[in-house]
């Protein structure tokens, strides 16, 4: 075992899971299902986790690794999760993402490695891996695929923009952390992550969105290396062979049901899984309950009425003048609590 995990040729892929309801480690067993089935090289999966990786998980991780012949790995994360600090965690705890979504920034000080690649669990990978792993760094900290936001592109003067020169990242070339390429060896030279991730979240934890997303574009603007965007791709129909499918937006497979060519992907790889050994009965309950949580299903004309007014609030009330007014206000206001707290002028 150790000797196939110190092989040159072996790819270290790495997952975070965060699993307080125990239904999360289900999609890293779909994400390494489907890089098993197309990858002809070894593969470690390093695992990032707390405590909320149940017994029960762990062990259908580490039967879908030896299922295909690869290796599976586990790495606990609760003694980096104190030391980043209780700013990011309450930062993270109060976005859409979760606390898992900052164990990515634990790699560079768990893995003695050199170069990594880390992939969300809400993808599902379409091509052999070895293409992503091979793409050369050029000397760069990361490499990933630029962010165009949909359904409407954010300029220089949109909300977006705003939040993203708030805190120094680089507009044009804001990446989606979703799918990184990560030179270990470059990020620990150039800086101690974890420690800089305190500072920055205490600096710029209100204005961030994407909590660890915003900060690696912080901290690497003009050090990340664009590449191909079918190595984080959101198309859910027409060609999606040769490409990294990121089911980023709803309608997400274990939620809802919309016969897309990515969510046939997605549940021909979650049955050869350990999680996917279901009896018929067990088979026709998940897909009703599916069917019946899911946004696309219309139950109830109280539904129409959420729908109207939660476009009415955003489109109306919070739209992109008043929030950036707001953003601008609290921005003011932290600096000059900063400034009060500290007794002398940011720099």
């Amino acid at each position: 075992m150790k000797s196939k995990n110190a092989a040159k040729d072996v790819i270290h892929v790495v997952l975070s899971v965060y699993d307080p309801k125990g239904t999360y480690s289900q999609q890293a067993g779909v994400v390494m299902t489907s890089i098993f089935e197309r990858t002809k090289s070894p593969v470690c999966v390093h695992i990032l986790h707390d405590e909320t990786l149940t017994e029960r998980n762990r062990a259908f991780l580490s039967e879908t690794a030896e299922l295909f012949g690869q290796l599976a790995e586990f790495h606990d994360v609760a003694l980096y999760l104190e030391r980043i600090g209780d700013h990011a965690v309450n930062r993270a705890q109060k976005t859409t993402f979760s606390v898992g979504s900052m164990f990515r920034l634990f790699i560079p000080d768990i893995l003695p490695l050199d170069k990594v690649i880390y992939l969300d669990c809400d993808v599902v990978v379409n091509l052999d891996i070895r293409e992503l792993w091979d793409i050369p760094l050029d000397d760069r900290s990361l490499a990933g695929v630029i962010e165009r936001p949909a359904p409407k592109p954010f300029g220089r003067f949109s909300l977006k923009a705003l939040r993203l020169k708030l805190m120094k990242c680089d507009r044009m070339n804001y990446i989606n952390a979703g799918v990184l390429v990560m030179n270990l060896s470059r990020m620990r030279h150039k800086l101690n992550l974890i420690q800089e991730s305190r500072l920055w979240y205490k600096r710029y934890g209100h204005l961030t969105g994407g909590v660890d997303q915003d900060l690696i574009n912080s901290f690497f603007r003009g050090d990340i290396k664009p590449i191909d965007s079918r190595f984080n791709c959101r198309k859910r129909e027409g060609d999606i062979s040769e490409s990294i499918l990121h089911m980023f937006c709803a309608p997400k497979p274990w939620i809802d049901l919309d016969g897309s060519a990515v969510q046939r992907i997605y549940w021909k790889a979650c049955l050869k899984t350990p999680w996917g050994r279901l009896s018929s009965e067990e088979v026709v309950d998940v897909m009703l309950d599916i069917v019946k949580s899911s946004s696309l299903t219309h139950r109830h004309t109280a539904q129409c009425y959420r729908r109207i007014f939660y476009r009415f609030m955003m489109d109306i009330i919070l739209n992109d003048v008043t929030v950036m007014l707001w953003l601008l206000g609290k921005d003011t206001y932290y600096r000059i609590k900063r400034f009060l707290t500290r007794g002398e002028p940011e720099k």
